[in-house]
Parts: C-alpha cells; sequence; structure tokens
C-alpha cells in the first residue's frame, strides 16, 4: 500500500511504501485468486506478495484485497478475498502458475497430509 505527502504547492508524490507481514491461512484458492483467514483486518484495494510454502517449496504471487469480512461471533478473524494482479507473466514459482498447472500434485499433496 502506497502513502504519498503533499509537496508545498499542493502536487502530491509517493514517497514511501508501508508494508507489514501478515499471518495468513488459505482457505481456498484458484487461477483467479485466494480466500484467506487472519487475525488482522486488511482494507479492501491494497495490494501485497502472498507468499506460501507447500512441502518445503515456495509459491508467490502479488495480490489485490477485493473484500474484507469479520467473521460474526468471533473477536478478530477475517475472510480476506484476493485477486492475482499479473504483474509479470505465470511463473514455475507463482501461486497462479501453480494453480492452473501443478494442481494434480497439490491435490495429492493434500491427499497425502489428510491420512496422518
Amino acid at each position: 500500500m502506497s502513502f504519498g505527502l503533499s509537496k508545498p504547492g499542493g502536487t502530491r508524490e509517493d514517497v514511501a511504501t508501508l508494508a507489514r507481514h501478515i499471518r495468513v491461512r488459505v482457505l481456498n484458492c484458484s487461477a483467479a485468486g485466494c480466500l484467506l483467514e487472519t487475525t488482522a483486518a486488511v482494507p479492501v484495494g491494497a495490494s501485497g506478495k502472498l507468499r506460501v510454502s507447500f512441502e518445503g517449496r515456495d509459491f508467490d504471487d502479488t495480490i489485490q484485497i477485493v473484500r474484507c469480512d469479520h467473521m460474526k461471533g468471533t473477536d478478530s478473524i477475517y475472510h480476506i478475498g484476493t485477486k492475482f494482479i499479473s504483474t509479470t507473466p505465470p511463473y514455475v514459482t507463482s501461486l497462479r502458475y501453480t494453480m492452473r498447472h501443478g494442481v494434480a500434485d497439490l491435490a495429492g499433496w493434500l491427499d497425502t497430509k489428510r491420512e496422518q
């Protein structure tokens, strides 16, 4: 999320980027985006990098927040809807690539974890 300061003539210039790390749980993911669960609200329209680890492999992609819903009956649980922002073509370690091409591999990984 970018914030800017106004110059003394009234024009605006972005001079910094504010970043924070938020731990999330991936509830659902597709080639278009992910549904995340977290304990912190995130403003709709914010963007950032989502990094997910599967069996020691890291996958990442740039996302934009499209909705943030507080879960009723909880103190601080939020469901965050995201969409992937295509700043680059999908690459092997991107979530977009994995969701489009590696779903069979992930399904096997999920089945293996369930048996434990």
